[in-house]
């Protein structure tokens, strides 16, 4: 939400122009890089630990910057699939290490998301549903097998054998009595993993049923749809992979995103699920589908650009519907759905009344993390990783962040935006609570509606913290001239509208009672569903 200021300013201006200018203002902002971190983080499960001794925090970072630099959708995503070496050197092999050792598992994720189909069915059988075979998927999946994510005996870490092995052999041998902590042995093992491409083939499994293919044959690599991929023996089967998942021609890459960015805006894809499309599924309306594709082609996969023309039309700037519709029912769009904040923007919207600079954390960038965790195994000793363990618990790990939590925490709670906060948060946590998830499914997120939000929201320290003398909107209330002013203050922050004449009158008597009349208004607004809810 705004703060109180700019929703003065706005609600003030006469300018015709004024939302235009305000949609362009915040898409330039730091807190539209922030929601769409949030929003991404969702779809791909991003997680500070994905595997117990992997560091993601580049990858993260990563997904951050390319955010900040509008990098157009079909190469960022080609960096995810295409991308080879140390997460220190290449962050987008983040990707890849996030389903380590599930290369089939894998596959299943990244068409689901990219893609927007499901085929995960066809690797046990046909798909009972889809036109998918099960020879398809192992064809499909043929082009990503090979690709590794740990290093191994063929990879430079083991050119003096294996390095954990030798570097906790000298460690025992020349200290004694130093035994190596947790961030010692994450280190180490943290860079181990190592995305490469092998010569390993994949077999259709021994108990493969159809007459199209026999059981631990090779299989020959092939995509179901889209322009034919050309392997050679020179070139990487994961480049081709990228190069035909990304293409303007892939008839579903293109229609995914601009399916998934037009839910976004208006709370429903034009086909539904966005992440279930079929060779039978149809648009709600064929023709815009058809034109929002060409329009992202048009833009060169510029999604700011493209959520930007979505912003801009009357369709978006009208009161948000209250149909309940279900999926098997088409939406007309005679605005958007309304909808309830995200975890995450409930969390922000909460910080922004109380905390005045919450985007004082950062996560740590790609460089800081590289200088401090890029080890070359196969020539690191044990005194040189146990300084490189004591640089990272005190400039980036646990000893930096007891240090920011000490002076920028309330009540154990880190008053920071929801997109540096610990990935996923823990559970109990406002994020958690409010439907955040584990980041173990895809978009695993929620909006449902439960008790424990009801007692969060009435009882829960977060709510109550900008009651107290230093939140913003004490402070705004204290310098405020008048009580009319003062009322009007408490709802251009929580509600960013001045109250209609019944509410002004209700929020007078209340004030009368003294100091607790003013937190029971700002209480009482805090917990209206018009606070929770987009309209």
């Amino acid at each position: 939400i705004p703060r109180l200021e700019q929703a003065r300013r706005f609600l003030n201006s006469s300018a015709p122009s004024k939302r235009l200018d305000l949609i362009d203002r915040l898409l330039s902002s730091p807190g539209s890089v922030s929601h769409s971190f949030n929003y991404w983080a969702n779809i791909l499960r991003l997680k500070d630990r994905p595997q117990s001794n992997q560091i993601a925090e580049p990858y993260l970072a990563w997904i951050k910057q390319s955010l900040v630099e509008n990098q157009p959708y079909d190469r960022w995503v080609h960096q995810m699939l295409a991308s080879e070496g140390k997460i220190w050197d290449s962050p987008a092999t983040g990707y890849l290490m996030r389903d380590d050792g599930m290369q089939l598992s894998g596959l299943d994720n990244t068409i689901r998301v990219f893609l927007g189909t499901r085929i995960g069915c066809a690797q046990c059988h046909d798909h009972p549903f889809d036109s998918w075979s099960q020879k398809q998927f192992y064809e499909l999946a043929a082009l990503t097998y090979a690709i590794r994510t740990r290093q191994n005996r063929q990879t430079k870490g083991y050119a003096n054998g294996n390095p954990i092995q030798r570097v906790q052999k000298e460690l025992k041998e020349k200290f004694p009595d130093k035994k190596p902590n947790g961030t010692f042995n994450r280190l180490l093992r943290a860079n181990l993993y190592f995305v490469n491409e092998t010569k390993a083939n994949l077999r259709y499994p021994d108990d493969y049923s159809y007459d199209n293919a026999k059981p631990k044959q090779v299989v020959v690599p092939k995509v179901p749809f889209g322009r034919q991929v050309k392997i050679t023996p020179k070139q990487s089967r994961s480049k081709a992979f990228a190069d035909w998942l990304t293409s303007r021609d892939n008839p579903r890459f293109t229609k995914t995103i601009a399916n998934r960015l037009w839910q976004r805006v208006f709370g429903r894809g034009l086909i539904e699920p966005v992440d279930d499309i079929r060779n039978d599924s149809t648009a709600s309306h064929p023709e815009l589908l058809k034109l929002l594709v060409a329009e992202m082609k048009r833009l060169n996969y510029d999604r700011k650009e493209f959520v930007r023309i979505l912003y801009y039309t009357d369709v978006y700037q009208r009161q948000s519907s209250v149909d309940d519709l279900d999926l098997e029912q088409d939406y007309m769009f005679p605005g958007p759905l309304l909808h309830r904040m995200t975890a995450e923007q409930a969390w922000d919207s909460i910080l922004t009344l109380a905390v005045y600079y919450p985007e004082s954390f950062q996560r740590p960038d790609v460089e800081q993390l590289c200088r401090i965790a890029n080890i070359d195994l196969a020539s690191v000793g044990a005194e040189e990783m146990t300084k490189r363990a004591e640089q990272y618990d005190e400039q980036v790990g646990n000893k930096a962040m007891a240090r920011f939590r000490k002076n920028s925490s309330y009540k154990g709670m880190l008053l920071i935006r929801a997109s540096e906060q610990p990935l996923p948060a823990p559970v109990g946590h406002f994020l958690r609570e409010f439907g955040q998830g584990d980041r173990e499914l895809i978009d695993g997120s929620n909006d449902d509606a439960t008790v424990p939000q009801i007692l969060t929201m009435w009882n829960g320290p977060i709510t109550h913290m900008m009651l107290e003398r230093g939140s913003v909107t004490y402070d705004n209330l204290m310098k405020a001239k008048s009580p009319r002013d003062q009322v009007d203050v408490i709802f251009l922050s929580i509600l960013s509208r001045y109250p209609d004449s019944d509410e002004r009158a209700i929020a007078f008597r209340e004030m009368r009672k003294g100091t607790a009349g003013y937190g029971d208004v700002i209480w009482a607004l805090i917990n209206t569903r018009e606070f929770l809810f987009v309209q």
